[in-house]
């Protein structure tokens, strides 16, 4: 099956189909094929790539980068995430709002988040393995965030569905500020 892509409810923000091949032999899979991506309208050069492996009720995010924003490819090795990118590019006509997806591996899903989003993600199964690209650098000294359960955004994060008690994160992601805090600080 070659690559699908589908277009969101936000401009730039795409989901895709892995390119696959299942025989005897067991599951091939490509992530990405830089013409086809091309031919969707996806034109960043990726110059990083990271695995993440999580348990259930790990939260990451919702994150982003001021000065070198990146934009990521993102899918799901293993297990199950409930995935947030949140629109955060000045004089978009989208801006503050959010797409979610749930993904995991047996979907084969693939999210394409453009420069100038903050993302996040929650951990469903038991563990997960998470991989993604990024363009650009990572650069600690600009990294920011947005409270993930920000009552203004009102994400539907499905934590009581998938027995999910305790949501397990870092102090900081406990405490960035709601959207409406990140437009007063930011001028928006």
């Amino acid at each position: 099956m070659p690559f699908i892509f589908a277009d969101t409810e936000i401009k730039g923000l795409i989901v895709a189909q892995a390119h696959q091949y299942n025989d005897d032999r067991g599951l091939y899979q490509k992530t990405y094929e830089r013409e086809a991506f091309l031919d969707a309208g996806i034109c960043c050069e990726f110059t990083e790539a990271s695995d993440i492996y999580s348990t259930k009720g790990a939260l990451r995010g919702l994150h982003y980068q001021e000065r070198y924003s990146q934009a990521k490819l993102i899918h799901v090795i293993s297990g199950t995430l409930f995935d947030v990118a949140l629109d955060l590019r000045k004089g978009s006509e989208t801006f503050g709002k959010y797409h979610s997806e749930l993904l995991s591996a047996s979907e084969n899903k693939l999210i394409y988040i453009p420069e100038g989003f903050a993302h996040g993600f929650i951990t469903l199964s038991d563990s997960a393995i998470f991989s993604y690209q990024c363009s650009g650098k990572y650069d600690p000294a600009s990294c920011g965030g947005i409270l993930w359960n920000d009552p203004g955004l009102n994400i539907p994060w499905p934590l009581k569905k998938y027995g999910i008690h305790n949501v397990i994160c870092t102090d900081k992601d406990k405490n960035w500020p709601t959207l409406e805090q990140y437009c007063i600080q930011h001028h928006q």
